[in-house]
C-alpha cells in the first residue's frame, strides 16, 4: 500500500469516527454515566438491618481431647 492509500484509508476511518460521534453523543454519554459514574450506597432502613438467617450455620470444630483436659483446668 502507498502512502497515500494509508492516508486516505485514515482520514477516511477519522471522518466516520467524528460524524459518528457527534450523531450519538447524547446517547454515548448517558450510556458512560450509566455504567462507569459513581453509584450512591444503598440507605440503610430506619428500622436497622432486617434480621437474615444465614444458609449455613458454622460451629466450630471439637478441640482435641488432650487440649480440651487442659483448658478444663
Amino acid at each position: 500500500m502507498s502512502l497515500m492509500n494509508i492516508s486516505l484509508f485514515i482520514l477516511a476511518f477519522g471522518l466516520w469516527a467524528s460524524i459518528f460521534l457527534v450523531r450519538f453523543k447524547g446517547d454515548i454519554r448517558e450510556w458512560y454515566v450509566n455504567r462507569y459514574g459513581p453509584e450512591q450506597p444503598p440507605k440503610v432502613p430506619e428500622t436497622g438491618l432486617p434480621d437474615v438467617p444465614l444458609p449455613f450455620r458454622y460451629e466450630p470444630p471439637a478441640p482435641p481431647a488432650d487440649e480440651a483436659e487442659v483448658q478444663k483446668d
